[in-house]
């Protein structure tokens, strides 16, 4: 039998296990139904020997180095549903490059109330000033996510940056100062000022710069698509292209860019989407 690594929070996740026979051909494991915002788990596998997969998931193809596990070759692919996605279902597909399997992953959504917040107005209605500035972060932004590796350096559960508990949920609609604003596409995490920020996973920093919107902030890349973000820190303690191990420190807690107050705003970020950490992550022993 060959199972992938546990997962917190099975409400929205789903633990892939796939017992088949060695002769089977190519499976594809995939849920049945995800919900926008949500991050889902897909296993392909085959009794023949595969270098690599391709994931066709919205439109783009995905890379994914095999392994062998109990004579198959499988990888495993974490994708996101995107959480502004119109359509009742998508298709999946992967190829071993002699076959292909595919999946129908049918849509609904989950309740996503509001929250209303008053930060400086500089950040609300930006000064012509700083719009260069911004635009420039956007392209830092993209071209941090751009990077792909087919080797996946992540497990689940991930690694929690820091011990506090939630402050702001992923999905939120937004309201600052009274103008309505787009969803909270990340997950913001209680922490006094100075508290030291853990990397999630294995990976390779590929920026790490004071932003105007998310201030000091650092983005690493976990492989086969998988990003995760750490906004608004006090200080951050790496620098691009440095390999980070799971665990390690990369900056402190604080209240840089857009904030009310220190805390740890973490996004995680699959295939370019944007999608909720929460159930991924360890859970906080209670003390």
């Amino acid at each position: 039998m060959m199972k992938l690594p546990a997962l917190a929070g099975a409400a929205l996740l789903l633990l892939l296990t796939l017992s088949v026979s060695a002769f089977a051909a190519l499976v594809l494991d995939a849920p049945d139904r995800v919900a926008r915002g949500d991050a889902f788990l897909v296993l392909a596998s085959s009794p023949q020997p595969v270098r690599r997969f391709t994931f066709s998931w919205g439109g783009k193809d995905y890379a994914a180095d095999a392994y062998q596990e109990n004579d198959r070759w499988q990888a495993v692919m974490l994708l996101g549903m995107p959480l502004e996605e119109k359509q009742a279902s998508r298709t999946l597909t992967v190829s071993d490059g002699a076959g292909a399997a595919s999946a129908s992953v049918a849509v609904f959504d989950r309740k996503r109330p509001v929250q209303k917040l008053t930060v400086d107005k500089k950040y609300v209605s930006p000064p012509p000033e700083v719009m260069a500035r911004i635009k420039d972060d956007r392209r830092k932004v993209a071209r941090a996510l751009a990077v792909y590796s087919s080797f996946r350096r992540w497990t689940a559960p991930f690694e929690r940056p820091v011990d506090g508990g939630v402050s702001s949920l992923y999905g939120l609609r937004r309201v600052f100062n009274g103008q309505p604003r787009g969803f909270h596409k990340g997950l913001d995490l209680r922490s006094p000022e100075g508290t030291p920020v853990k990397a999630c996973a294995d990976g390779v920093v590929t920026l790490a710069d004071n932003l105007y919107f998310s201030g000091n902030a650092v983005y690493l890349d976990h492989g086969l698509g998988v990003v995760t973000a750490y906004l608004h820190m006090s200080k951050i303690l790496v620098r691009p292209g440095d390999s980070v191990r799971r665990g390690q420190t990369i900056g402190l807690v604080g209240a840089t860019g857009r904030v009310t107050g220190p805390h740890l705003h973490l996004t995680l970020l699959a295939q370019g989407q944007s999608v909720d950490i929460l159930p991924l992550l360890e859970k906080v022993e209670k003390r």
